[in-house]
């Protein structure tokens, strides 16, 4: 059984509760052991927990403290329903020579990342194939690209999917260093960005993530319902007085938005007319940037909508019934 199968929609750290009742066991006790800075910036950290469960303990390893976690139950549940390991797993174990970061980016999901890309750019979805592979039976090399129109790169890994793996990496960090044009989120054909790549020796980069880090390797596809959980695990003081504020008419949308992360114990980022992201028109776009370890949230906007859209993710994650 895959995965996707045995967790059925549930997170591993739930399955692995449900597991524990089930068995009448002690709940599962997570530990958090350390973080490591990453050789791809001062801003990339690895997180490791450790869980002991079922009379079993495993180790997880993730960009946040949170996706370490839900990867200690998974390897943990895997021990204890006796499932081998998949290929994702041996790919981390032959990247393991390289250090944790490195098996950590092979065991990420690059595939449907770089189709994520294409997507949002209105590109063409990329193309897989098989270029050779080599070797003896009991060490085969695979090599695999990646191709999008006339954009090429290969990955060379011990395993087909681990070469996917490798090209889409490099196709990623191809695809994130094309120009961005903003307005209203309008954004450039494939054909447009190839052009004006190829038009400067330096490429613009005007992407959330290339502008902050362009080395930035952590792994997308936090859930709605993990951020809600997020929030509502901070004291019951810091959310209360949070949403006092959203709520209090005599507050402006502006103020709100400024205070709200304060309000909450968080640390957050706020760029009026951001210079990094211009539009056509020749004005900037404004940033809210919450500065989680747990996850990403970036909000962009014009004018006093920008301040509207902010305190609506808020009045999202806090619960908030507003009259």
């Amino acid at each position: 059984m895959s995965k996707a199968e045995i967790l059925k929609g549930k997170t591993p750290v739930t399955l692995l509760q449900e597991l524990c009742a089930r068995s009448k066991c002690s709940l599962p006790m997570y530990q958090f052991l350390h973080e490591e800075n990453s050789p791809h910036g001062p801003n990339v950290k690895l997180f490791t927990f450790m869980v002991v469960a079922l009379g079993k303990q495993a180790k997880g390893v993730g960009r946040s403290k949170q996706e370490s976690k839900h990867e200690a139950a998974w390897q943990l549940i895997r021990l204890a329903l006796n499932l081998p390991a998949d290929e994702d797993d041996d790919m981390v174990a032959a990247a393991g020579e390289l250090g944790s970061l490195a098996a950590l980016e092979l065991g990420a999901d690059r595939v449907s990342q770089v189709r994520d890309i294409c997507i949002q750019r209105n590109f063409p979805l990329p193309e897989m194939e098989l270029v050779r592979n080599y070797g003896p039976s009991h060490a085969p090399v695979f090599e695999y690209e990646c191709r999008i129109r006339d954009i090429v790169r290969r990955g060379v890994h011990a395993t087909k999917k681990g070469a996917k793996q490798i090209a889409c990496q490099e196709m990623i960090k191809t695809l994130q260093s094309m120009p961005v044009e903003e307005e209203s989120l309008q954004i450039l054909t494939i054909d447009q960005a190839i052009e004006e790549a190829d038009d400067t020796n330096e490429n613009v980069i005007r992407t959330y993530r290339e502008y902050t880090q362009s080395d930035n390797k952590k792994k997308l596809g936090v859930t709605i319902a993990d951020r809600h959980t997020f929030f509502l695990e901070l004291s019951q003081e810091r959310l209360d007085e949070a949403r006092r504020l959203l709520v209090d008419p005599n507050e402006t949308t502006r103020e709100k938005c400024m205070r709200i992360a304060t309000t909450l114990g968080l640390k957050s980022k706020i760029l009026v007319a951001n210079p990094n992201l211009p539009m056509i028109k020749g004005n900037h776009m404004s940033t809210f940037e919450l500065l989680s370890p747990d996850f990403d949230c970036f909000i962009i906007g014009v004018g006093e909508s920008f301040y509207t859209e902010v305190c609506d993710y808020f009045v999202r994650m806090l619960n908030i019934q507003l009259l």
